[in-house]
């Protein structure tokens, strides 16, 4: 009864405004998603990816606008073929969508490439299976089209929304670090919409012949529910557009917190400079009077003289030690940041191309103002780790080329360094307990990281992965 109802109740009319509705909410993520400018410093993966959503949501306004079309019989010579581009522009608007979840994953491992494929594989396998049947058929036909909709929404729509939901609540571990409560709240509120979208527009299809479209549908929803598929999935595309407006509010709040830490690495820097002012302008001409005030004692013979000028010279080195003991005080009490590492591998690695033929490169990666935090203390256990591993490479590997890469992710700085030496054998050095591997190992289980060496004749790999600590770098 209460399916023969809905059927009665939901009529043509009502569908037109649905998909009208659904239509709109997408068009109106993919347009301010494509619009958005996005900050170079950005370090949130969906911030990086946001292009890919835009486009998603463009092309999916559109499928819900073309089969709204289909249903007001404006065009009823073109329905069929209104029908296939709907259901082709459907298959890459899911794509679309599944290559932004392998965007925001933010996978970095060795099959990240083919991962980052797959989306394009499974919907170019799909195209050519489409092209198969419609040949097969002899021409478009609405069974067909039906049947391979069904089939792109269960082979990349769900996966797609699945795997956005995963990475929306993995992202939102990150806010969490951050105190950024109110964004955790919104990712976790994302990421349930497009679990419950991936349901209705992924798992819930038209009626077929085949599992699980035979059993689970849209129409055994209508019956059971009383409510349309097409309500849910409207549903959950204003969900999804209201909360993913409400998000770009934090990356405003990014870009806000990148401003303020800017300004304070503006201070900082002209703090430093002042330092070198008053170096310059105090103590080293202080000891240069001095300098001359002994070459001109050099030509005195009176001893009464020299004894004046002695102590008069004495009294201004003494004056000269006590600012440099408040300078050397000064400077202690500042921590060690980003800009202070980067600056000391730079000059370590300068020192280093003195001694060695081998070529060095450094690939830093880290931009100059991040949100992340590292305290002084990890970042100097960090340099000497990366200052042994070059070390040993100069020192052992005969190697002609020495790669330094200083990369990050979401969760951690990845450093690496690697040789084209001759290698040697880990577990044989390990045994021997070598000073210089030991301490790599001490100074990195000090700082909750992880250290892996891979050396083989063809080369050796160091590679540090060290988690970024909790808050903001102040």
């Amino acid at each position: 009864m209460i399916g023969a109802k809905s059927k009665m109740l939901y009529s043509g009319n009502f569908f037109i405004i649905l998909f009208f509705i659904y239509g709109i909410s997408f068009f109106t993520m993919g347009v301010i998603a494509l619009q958005y400018q996005i900050p170079k410093e950005t370090s949130f993966p969906l911030l990086r990816a946001i292009k890919y959503l835009g486009l998603f949501g463009i092309m999916h306004a559109l499928v819900e606008w073309l089969i709204m079309f289909v249903l007001t019989d404006l065009f009823p010579k073109e329905k069929l073929f209104l029908l296939m581009s709907a259901v082709l522009l459907n298959a890459l608007s899911f794509t679309t969508l599944f290559y932004f979840s392998i965007k925001i994953v933010d996978y970095k491992g060795k099959h990240s490439k083919f991962l980052e494929w797959l989306p394009w594989i499974i919907f170019a396998l799909w195209v050519l299976f489409y092209q198969s049947a419609i040949l097969k058929n002899g021409g478009l036909s609405f069974i067909i089209n039906v049947e391979y909709d069904n089939l792109c929404r269960y082979f990349i729509g769900f996966p797609a929304a699945i795997i956005t939901a995963t990475a929306l609540v993995y992202n939102s571990r990150i806010l969490k670090i951050m105190k950024l409560q109110r964004a955790v709240i919104k990712f976790k509120l994302l990421a349930a919409s497009f679990v419950s979208y991936g349901i209705f527009a992924g798992v819930l299809v038209n009626r077929r012949d085949f599992f699980p479209a035979s059993i689970i549908n849209k129409q055994a929803f209508l019956d059971i529910f009383g409510f349309p598929v097409e309500f849910g999935r409207m549903i959950s595309a204003v969900s999804i557009t209201v909360l993913f407006i409400g998000i770009l509010d934090i990356f405003r709040q990014e870009s806000d917190l990148i401003i303020q830490s800017l300004e304070r690495e503006r201070v900082a820097s002209q703090e430093r400079r002042r330092f070198g002012r008053d170096l310059h302008d105090g103590i080293i001409q202080d000891l240069f009077a001095s300098g001359l005030q002994i070459e001109s004692l050099l030509m005195e013979n009176e001893v009464e003289v020299l004894h004046k000028e002695l102590r008069h010279i004495k009294n201004d080195l003494n004056n000269a030690i006590q600012k440099i003991r408040e300078f050397i005080e000064a400077i202690s009490t500042t921590q060690m940041g980003m800009d202070q590492f980067k600056m000391q591998l730079d000059e370590s690695i300068d020192n280093f191309k003195k001694i060695t033929k081998a070529v060095i490169i450094l690939d830093y990666q880290i931009p100059d103002i991040t949100l992340r935090y590292l305290s002084s203390d990890k970042l100097t256990q960090i340099y000497y780790i990366i200052q042994e591993a070059i070390s040993n490479s100069v020192k052992h590997s005969k190697s002609s080329a020495i790669n330094i890469t200083i990369s990050y992710d979401v969760m951690s700085v990845v450093a690496e360094v690697k040789d084209n030496g001759e290698g040697f054998d880990i577990k044989l050095y390990r045994n021997k307990r070598k000073f210089g591997l030991s301490s790599m190992q001490e100074r990195t289980a000090s700082i909750g990281g992880m250290l892996n060496i891979d050396s083989s004749p063809n080369g050796t790999t160091v590679t540090l992965i060290v988690p970024w600590e909790e808050g903001l770098n102040e």
